[in-house]
């Protein structure tokens, strides 16, 4: 695995390749979310369902609503009010590769605000898909030395945007579904 620098990393996503990243959030697979190839290669990588879809950055509200039909306006409250990294499930997810879609056609969506991943979703300029790298309990894996090996030999590049991630307290971050009648349902806590 090769080390990326953030400056190159636009390109790479852009040509298809598989990154993981040192987020806020802890380490992530990420790629461009209108490459159904590399979407399909996470997504076997992780063991991940057909029908759950990949959580989608977006560093700002004209890129969100690029890439939902109709944002619900409990979604905007949350948006403003959260000081903490959230996931919104939207309906009618769309401007991105259905691989990235969850079966029912809604999408994931985190608004990111640390200075360097808004950099990285503003330089790809386009939908960069993200999920969490897990170890065999579903639990965020805090020091790369302990994921699988063979996850990490198909990973093409190591990006590291947050190097100070809280290894200490690393939790899952919570999912939330919204539609637009304003139906809530929390999904992870």
């Amino acid at each position: 695995m090769e080390k990326l620098s953030p400056k190159d990393a636009p390109i790479k996503i852009k040509e298809g390749n598989l990154i993981l990243a040192a987020t806020i959030s802890g380490w992530n697979l990420i790629c461009d979310a209108n490459n159904p190839e590399g979407l399909r290669e996470m997504r076997s990588m992780k063991s991940r369902p057909a029908n759950k879809g990949f959580t989608i950055l977006v560093e700002s509200d004209a890129r969100l609503n690029l890439h939902v039909d109709e944002v619900p306006s409990l979604a905007w409250d949350i948006i403003d009010t959260t000081q903490d990294p959230v996931i919104l499930v939207l309906p009618n997810g769309r401007k991105v590769a259905k691989e990235s879609l969850a079966d029912d056609g809604s999408i994931a969506i985190r608004m990111v605000s640390e200075q360097a991943e808004r950099k990285l979703v503003q330089m790809v300029n386009g939908p960069v898909a993200c999920t969490a790298l897990t170890d065999d309990k579903g639990d965020p894996v805090v020091d790369i030395e302990l994921a699988d090996p063979d996850v990490l030999m198909k990973i093409d590049y190591l990006l590291l945007l947050q190097a100070d991630f809280p290894k200490d307290n690393q939790r899952q971050i919570p999912i939330i579904k919204l539609g637009l009648n304003g139906a809530v349902e929390i999904i992870r806590p």
